[in-house]
């Protein structure tokens, strides 16, 4: 089965790697350069990797038309027998069937979509296509996507996707007040991200661990997870501030509890300054009153 050109498969996974620590402008930079390097070489297979990334990148900013166009020039090469490539443009082509059609059509075309890549043996797509799935329907139906990914994910060794599967599964359970479960769920997608995952990713598993285990009061799970999840997301630069917020801010209520009020207190305003640096309030809001409800228990005004 042909593969991708050498030469630009570094660059490519540079740009992946952009893309998946939630730097996006900086991806999309990447991936614009491997356009350009592919279109020099004649890379077909790589080009419709690059349009098909530049496409999914326009998705996430809602510009459909944009993205529409992408996928167009991107089908024009498209090769069947070179699955890397063709999987990319399918990941992709779904996402913006979904955002276009988000009824039973879009349903449909992920079915399809799931279909397709059972028949080619494209491990990658069909969890894809499962983690999908799993944001429609009913809770009962979305853990069941959920399974699916993760046993398919096990059974085919493919560890990359497992934990956001176990991610997705640990929110449903979460929101379900089924914390014990969700925390389990919590665990797994920590340790997959430590052998897998994106330096946010492991940050948020870390950080999803001990916010459960602080509501559940097992107060020394909590400050070791919290705790790695803050210095980890020190660590990954600008990527991570808002769920270094969000860590610092649960650390709080864990030293609260231990009955250290003052670093309570001191967690509690950086987690503040930082929550409005990163626009918590409007993209948390939740979270954001739970801060301001703990910072009047403690005397604070944020």
């Amino acid at each position: 089965m042909p593969s991708l050109v050498t030469t630009l498969r570094q660059l490519l996974a540079q740009a992946d790697a952009l893309f998946e620590a939630g730097r996006i402008g900086q991806a999309r930079t990447c991936y614009e350069d491997v356009l350009q390097r592919a279109q020099e070489k004649a890379d077909r297979a790589s080009e419709v990797v690059a349009r098909s990334m530049l496409a999914r990148i326009h998705l996430k900013r809602r510009d459909m038309d944009a993205a529409r166009e992408e996928l167009q020039l991107a089908a024009q090469f498209l090769d069947p027998l070179h699955l890397e490539s063709h999987g990319r443009y399918r990941m992709v082509l779904a996402r913006l069937a979904v955002a276009e059609s988000p009824d039973d059509v879009g349903e449909q075309e992920l079915l399809a979509y799931l279909h397709w890549a059972e028949e080619q043996g494209a491990h990658e797509q069909v969890i894809d296509a499962c983690l999908l799935l799993a944001v429609r329907g009913d809770r009962d139906e979305q853990v069941r996507w959920l399974r699916r990914a993760i046993d398919y994910g096990l059974d085919h060794r493919v560890e990359r996707r497992i934990g956001e599967a176990y991610m997705q599964l640990g929110a449903l359970l979460d929101e379900a007040t089924r914390y014990d479960d969700a925390l389990e769920a919590y665990q797994q997608a920590l340790h997959w991200h430590r052998r897998r995952g994106a330096p946010r990713q492991m940050v948020a598993a870390a950080w999803a661990v001990g916010a459960v285990a602080c509501r559940l009061e097992d107060y020394p799970l909590a400050r070791t997870r919290l705790d790695e999840a803050v210095e980890a997301a020190e660590q990954a630069d600008e990527t991570c501030g808002d769920l270094l917020a969000l860590a610092l801010a649960d650390l709080a209520v864990v030293y609260e509890a231990a009955g250290d009020v003052v670093e309570a207190r001191r967690l509690l305003l950086r987690s503040s300054v930082l929550a409005r640096e990163q626009d918590l309030p409007r993209f948390w809001p939740d979270r954001w009153r739970d801060m301001v409800a703990h910072a009047k228990r403690l005397e604070l005004e944020l």
